[in-house]
């Protein structure tokens, strides 16, 4: 039955709705394209996660500390007085879907376009040098899926802190996640629903010939995306993007976060080391798709002119 409705609503998305969809954005808001993270005890890694999003064309970042305990703010507060980040500060455990709704109703109003991103996740346009460019071939969608890569230890047991985290793990899993990546939103539309998926599916209300209509994303093939993610359209296989998810770092990093709360889990799922190498197993293969990046981000992060 639910496969069925499935097809049902795919016929409708891809074969009918998407030819009514002719809105465009006017890109009359304060910034263009933002990122809302949460984030706790990542102090280590925000420059390099700033920097690189700054380079490919993200105008801003709202940041929600989650009771962090190291010193982010020395490393944020250049880019809040540059104007880059807006901090706040958000106490609540266990409330990340809260923290995405609290930014929608406070600051939903100031960016045309924005993504749920986390410390861990890199946008990774292939062939082209902005995020910007990108996006202009899918401006008439409310949302768009970008499909995760994963990234594993690489076989590390220590992080290496003199390098790039982009430039020390290559080794992935083979080919997208089939189940799971981050979304950008056009915000002249309202969020549906704010639960676990809308950290990875968000859905918007649109409003067509009097109705209400819940959407979801289109996929980098400008497939609605409806139950299971499918990765192709009418046999087009050739992506455009990825969003490189390095999920555990090297063993010393991993094991650290184990030990700690999370920002969305109550009960930590790292604790399973069953769960650790569901992952780790499936790394087969090497992605160097970022490394076109990695020189120029080196020059921004050292001030190399």
């Amino acid at each position: 039955m639910r496969s069925f409705i499935y097809f049902i609503e795919s016929v409708f998305y891809n074969f009918i709705f998407r030819f009514l969809l002719w809105k465009r954005p006017k890109y009359d808001k304060k910034y263009r394209i933002s990122i809302c993270g949460i984030f706790k005890n990542e102090s280590t890694f925000l420059k390099e996660w700033m920097e690189y999003h700054i380079m490919i064309g993200i105008d801003h970042f709202y940041m929600y500390n989650n009771n962090s305990e190291d010193d982010y703010l020395s490393v944020l507060q250049p880019y809040i007085d540059n104007g880059y980040v807006t901090l706040i500060q958000w106490t609540k455990e266990h409330a990340q879907m809260e923290a995405y709704k609290h930014f929608f109703e406070h600051y939903g109003q100031e960016t045309q376009w924005m993504t749920f991103l986390d410390i861990d996740e890199f946008f990774v346009p292939r062939y082209k040098d902005d995020i910007n460019d990108w996006i202009q071939d899918y401006e008439k969608y409310p949302v768009i899926l970008v499909y995760w890569k994963m990234f594993g230890t690489s076989g590390l047991v220590k992080h290496n802190y003199d390098m790039l985290t982009i430039e020390q793990y290559v080794v992935s899993h083979d080919g997208f996640s089939t189940h799971k990546g981050k979304c950008i939103v056009n915000m002249d539309y309202p969020i549906a629903f704010y639960n676990e998926m809308t950290h990875h599916n968000t859905n918007i209300r649109y409003r067509l010939f009097g109705f209400n209509l819940r959407v979801g994303p289109v996929n980098m093939f400008k497939r609605f995306v409806i139950g299971p993610y499918s990765l192709s359209w009418l046999g087009e296989t050739k992506p455009t993007i990825q969003i490189n998810h390095y999920w555990s770092k090297a063993w010393d990093i991993y094991d650290e976060k184990r030990n700690r709360t999370d920002v969305f889990f109550d009960k930590n799922p790292k604790l399973n080391m069953d769960y650790f190498y569901g992952f780790e197993n499936k790394n087969i293969t090497c992605d160097y798709s970022i490394f076109r990046f990695i020189m120029k981000l080196k020059m921004r992060m050292h001030d190399i002119k």
